[in-house]
C-alpha cells in the first residue's frame, strides 16, 4: 500500500521511495526533510509529491512515526527507521517514565511513555525495551513497530 521498493506511479527519478530492510525486523524509508532534522528524534513520515516526507509530529496528523537515523540539512534526504529495535530515541525526561514492555505513543505535547503495556491502540508507535524508572530519561530504548495509522492520543 503505503511503501514501495520501486517507483511504479513515476518514471521520474526525482521519486523516491527507496526503502531498506536490516536484521532483526529493522525497517527503513529514505524520507525528504524541509527542516532541518535531529539525530534519534521522531518525526511522522508521510508520502508527499516525490516519495516520503519527514515532518515534526503534529496533534492533527495521521501517518507513520519513524525515528531519524542521522542529523540532516533543511532540504535533504536522510534514513528514517520506521520499525524494530532503536536505541536512545529522544523524549523529554518528564514524559518518559515507562518500565519495560509499556507502550509509547505521542501527543501534542510530545512523545511518552504510557503505564501500562503495549496493546496495539493508533497513538502507541512503539514499545519500550528498558526501564525507564520513575526520574525518567531523556532517551529511551524502545521497538517501533511500523504502525501506519499512527494518531495522536487526545
Amino acid at each position: 500500500m503505503l511503501f514501495s521498493g520501486n517507483d511504479f506511479i513515476d518514471a521520474d527519478a526525482s521519486f523516491d521511495t527507496r526503502m531498506r530492510a536490516e536484521p532483526g525486523g529493522k525497517l527503513f524509508v529514505k524520507a525528504y526533510f524541509e527542516s532541518a532534522g535531529v539525530l534519534k528524534t521522531p518525526y511522522f513520515i508521510l508520502p508527499s509529491g516525490s516519495g516520503y516526507a519527514a515532518t515534526g509530529l503534529a496533534a492533527s496528523t495521521v501517518g507513520i512515526v519513524g525515528v531519524a537515523q542521522e542529523a540532516v540539512d533543511a532540504s535533504a534526504s536522510a534514513w528514517i527507521q520506521i520499525r524494530g529495535f532503536c536505541s536512545d530515541v529522544q523524549c523529554a525526561a518528564t514524559k518518559m517514565k515507562g518500565s519495560f514492555g509499556h507502550a509509547v505513543y505521542f501527543s501534542a505535547l510530545g512523545v511518552a511513555a504510557s503505564a501500562s503495556a503495549f496493546v496495539g491502540i493508533d497513538s502507541q508507535f512503539a514499545v519500550l525495551s528498558e526501564d525507564c524508572g520513575s526520574g525518567g530519561s531523556t532517551t529511551a530504548h524502545m521497538w517501533l513497530v511500523g504502525n501506519v495509522r499512527a494518531t495522536p492520543l487526545a
